[in-house]
């Protein structure tokens, strides 16, 4: 049995995230991958800034695996699936993970407005703009 068996996630443009699965299985289970970017990846391996972790023991037949993305862009966008199989059968669970973009932003002032570097979210950036040039 697996953990959530779906899942949606937003992560956050240029920062890591970190997909976190639990499963059951008795009897024990014999083999576990996460399915990622077209990519298997077996625990304790790595390849193009994804990480999947040892799996860990939470209880007697209980466990969690983990999987680290170093840096979410465009392409992590999409469908990231465990799978986990005992004698007893194969059991799947699936994060969808969708993006979004900070919303604190580093902008420069168009030239005739104050020429200081501002920090300011998308709804000041756009009072900013029709305020301050036209």
């Amino acid at each position: 049995m697996v953990f959530p068996t779906n899942k949606s996630i937003t992560a956050v443009y240029g920062q890591p995230l970190t997909l976190t699965i639990e499963f059951c299985a008795n009897p024990a289970y014999n083999k576990v991958f996460w399915i990622a970017r077209d990519k298997v990846v077996r625990p304790g391996n790595s390849e193009d800034g994804i990480i999947a972790y040892d799996i860990t023991n939470s209880t007697t037949n209980c466990h969690q695996a983990v999987l680290f993305l170093t840096k979410v862009t465009n392409s992590d966008i999409g469908e990231y699936s465990f799978l986990v199989r005992s004698p007893n059968g194969i059991s799947e669970g699936a994060f969808m993970v969708n993006m979004t973009y900070a919303s604190g932003y580093i902008v420069q002032t168009a030239s005739g407005c104050n020429s200081a570097t501002l920090n300011v979210d998308v709804v000041h950036l756009l009072l900013l703009i029709f305020t301050c040039c036209y």
